[in-house]
């Protein structure tokens, strides 16, 4: 159990440090870009920017490779800022409290804690259910809740774990359609150089190829997230609060 819990820090530190966002706009049709947008809960995640956006609240179920030869690990998290990171009270999600974290001067919300990575969210799943947030408020943060259904659990088709890519021949990603997601996100990430390639705002239809041209800046090892996810939008103090709730799936891959 002691290495278990090792294996787990460590794993959740290695993302937690390695943020990988991407940015969401109103468009309707799919995007690639090359650039990358981070926050601070490690994972992928629709930023909403460019909107009257106060903040972003986010249930973050995922999955990750981590020995050959040994099961996926599997996590949940919770994660919540507002604005440029600003206080906003007490937060909860299905009656978790969510703790703050304080770095460079900005509040950020996170579970499990990044001093006790062991905690384990209760009453939180990934299986269409409701994840329901209050926030208390605080300063220029209003008072509001608001919840979101989950998106289902669901599988990755391709490309295989630890599969050799042609990058010549593009890459399609495949995945299960089933599990009532409102939109679909893949990144693409350069181990060695961080360059992300992503495309957001997908449909949830089972498949996205990535062409040889958008793979040109990524080589040797790679990590794919497919992040299915549902989203609501709630109106506060002048303000739009994202809420979140999101399945994260990574496949490792190298690429040449």
């Amino acid at each position: 159990m002691k290495k278990t819990n090792l294996l787990i820090a460590m794993l959740l530190a290695f993302f937690l440090i390695f943020t990988v966002g991407c940015e969401s706009d109103n468009s309707t049709e799919p995007e690639e870009n090359n650039n990358s947008n981070t926050n601070s809960s490690g994972q992928p995640m629709p930023a909403f920017e460019g909107g009257n956006i106060g903040g972003v609240l986010a249930t973050i179920g995922y999955e990750f490779a981590t020995f050959p030869g040994l099961p996926a690990a599997q996590m949940t998290m919770a994660f919540a800022q507002f604005g440029a990171g600003v206080d906003g009270g007490n937060v909860t999600v299905n009656g978790n409290d969510i703790g703050k974290t304080t770095s460079n001067g900005n509040t950020f919300y996170i579970y499990p804690s990044l001093t006790n990575p062991t905690q384990v969210l209760t009453n939180v799943s990934f299986n269409g259910s409701t994840h329901s947030w209050t926030v208390s408020g605080a300063g220029s943060v209003p008072s509001f809740s608001g919840n979101v259904n989950s998106p289902r659990s669901f599988n990755v088709t391709a490309p295989a774990e630890n599969a050799t890519i042609t990058k010549a021949s593009g890459m399609t990603v495949s995945w299960d359609a089933a599990g009532g997601a409102q939109n679909v996100l893949i990144t693409v990430v350069d181990i060695s150089s961080s360059k992300v390639v992503f495309a957001e705002e997908l449909n949830d239809n089972g498949s996205h190829t990535f062409t040889s041209a958008q793979l040109a800046d990524i080589s040797g090892d790679a990590m794919i997230q497919i992040v299915k996810y549902n989203y609501n939008l709630v109106s506060a103090g002048g303000k739009d609060y994202a809420i979140i709730s999101e399945i994260v799936k990574t496949v490792n891959v190298k690429v040449q």
